[in-house]
C-alpha cells in the first residue's frame, strides 16, 4: 500500500475566515475531513473504493478532538499531515497535525470513525485490510490516554435553546447532515466574549436528515469552557460536545 502518511496543503480562503481574518474552527474541521477522505482514497479504503468493490458502505465520524495553538489567517498555506492509527472491530482511529510556514505547528486532532451500511444505516465491521495499513511509527497526537467521556449532565431543558432545521444543503454524501454543521450550530451557543474557540471535543451519536429540526443547548462549566448538546425535539441526542478558549 505504500506510505500510510498523507500530507495535504490548503490556502486559507476569505470564506473560511471570521471577522478577525482568521480561519474558523468549522473551516479547520472541513479541512480535516477532506484530508481524511484523500488519504483513505490513496490507501484504497475510501467510500469510492468500497463502491467500486460493490459494497454499499461508507465512513461516518463518531468522535473528533481538535486543539489549535493558532488559527491561520486569510492567504496562509496550511499543511495537514494525517494517518490511520489502528482501531478495534468497529472503530478506526485517525490523527492529524496542522502546520504553517516553516513547519510551525498550528494544531493537532484525533478522530474515531465507523463504517455503516448506507441502506440499513447500521454499523458494520471494519475490514482487516483497513487495519493492515495503520501507522506503526508515530504515537497518538494526544498521547496514550483515552478520550474523556462526554455527558450532558443538565437535567432540565433550557428555555433559551437554539433551534435549527437541517437544510438540503447541509446533507453530505452519506445522506445525512455533515458533521461540520453540528460544529457550526453548537458554536452559536458560545457568547462572543468566550471566543475564539481553540479546543473542540465532540461525540456524534446519531444522524439528522434533511428537514428535521434540532435544538442546541449550551452551558458554561468553567470560564471559557462550554458543554453543548444538539438533540431532536423528542429528546434524542445527536451530539454532545465540549469547547474551550
Amino acid at each position: 500500500m505504500g506510505d500510510v502518511f498523507g500530507t495535504y496543503a490548503w490556502q486559507v480562503r476569505t470564506y473560511e475566515c471570521g471577522p478577525d481574518g482568521n480561519a474558523t474552527m468549522s473551516s479547520v474541521c472541513n479541512w480535516l475531513q477532506e484530508a481524511a477522505s484523500l488519504n483513505a482514497e490513496t490507501l484504497s479504503f475510501s467510500k469510492s473504493n468500497f463502491e467500486a468493490a460493490g459494497e454499499n458502505i461508507s465512513w461516518v465520524l463518531t468522535r473528533l478532538k481538535v486543539r489549535m495553538a493558532r488559527f491561520p489567517k486569510w492567504g496562509e498555506t496550511v499543511s495537514i499531515l494525517t494517518f490511520p492509527r489502528g482501531g478495534r472491530k468497529i472503530v478506526a482511529y485517525r490523527d492529524f497535525v496542522l502546520s504553517g510556514k516553516d513547519g510551525e505547528e498550528l494544531g493537532r486532532a484525533t478522530s474515531e470513525w465507523m463504517l455503516i451500511d448506507l441502506k440499513s444505516r447500521k454499523v458494520v465491521a471494519i475490514p482487516d485490510s483497513v487495519f493492515a495499513v495503520a501507522n506503526t511509527v508515530r504515537g497518538p497526537v494526544f498521547g496514550e490516554e483515552p478520550l474523556a467521556k462526554l455527558r450532558w449532565d443538565c437535567r432540565e431543558t433550557m428555555a433559551d435553546a437554539l433551534v435549527f432545521r437541517a437544510r438540503r444543503g447541509d446533507i453530505d454524501l452519506n445522506g445525512h447532515v455533515n458533521n461540520v454543521h453540528y460544529v457550526e450550530w453548537l458554536l452559536e451557543g458560545r457568547p462572543d466574549a468566550a471566543m475564539p474557540c481553540r479546543e473542540l471535543d465532540i461525540v456524534f451519536k446519531s444522524e439528522t436528515l434533511a428537514g428535521e429540526a434540532v435544538r442546541v443547548e449550551s452551558v458554561e462549566t468553567e470560564p471559557g469552557v462550554f458543554l453543548h448538546r444538539v438533540y431532536a425535539p423528542d429528546g434524542h441526542d445527536h451530539v454532545i460536545a465540549r469547547t474551550g478558549a
